[in-house]
């Protein structure tokens, strides 16, 4: 499906230049995002652009410094820098909270034999239940 939505926003740009990384990203979340809900995305919602924004936020503001003298966070300047990256990391957590309860309802009404979707969503959940990627700030 990814591959044909691809090809489909190539051909609208008829040729003309533009930054290929956006589309390639958002296809590439969609198949994950697939793999993990049972369904994927149109590449104008608004709540998986901000998914998509916030996940490139995390990782390109990413602190090798905080890595290597923890004491940092305990500066204003860091304490910011943590409380914001905090704030994104509980909207990614929430944006997946929310789409594994959708797809818990979607998959309880629809059976599926889908076993791969299923071991996904029970995956998304421990990972999301364990909080492994959310920093303690103190």
């Amino acid at each position: 499906m990814e591959v044909e939505e691809m090809i489909h926003k190539l051909r609208e740009e008829h040729g003309r230049l533009f930054d290929v990384r956006e589309l390639t990203t958002s296809c590439v979340a969609n198949v994950m995002m697939n793999m993990m809900f049972g369904y994927r995305f149109q590449h104008s919602d608004p709540d998986f652009r901000q998914l998509l924004s916030n996940v490139h936020e995390l990782s390109s503001n990413y602190s090798m410094a905080l890595q290597l003298f923890p004491v940092l966070r305990f500066l204003p300047y860091f304490k910011r820098y943590l409380a914001h990256q905090r704030r994104t990391i509980q909207d990614v957590f929430s944006f997946i909270s929310n789409n594994i309860a959708t797809s818990t309802q979607v998959r309880s009404v629809i059976l599926t034999s889908d076993h791969i979707k299923v071991e996904c969503i029970g995956v998304a959940q421990s990972i999301l239940k364990s909080k492994i990627f959310c920093p303690k700030i103190m």
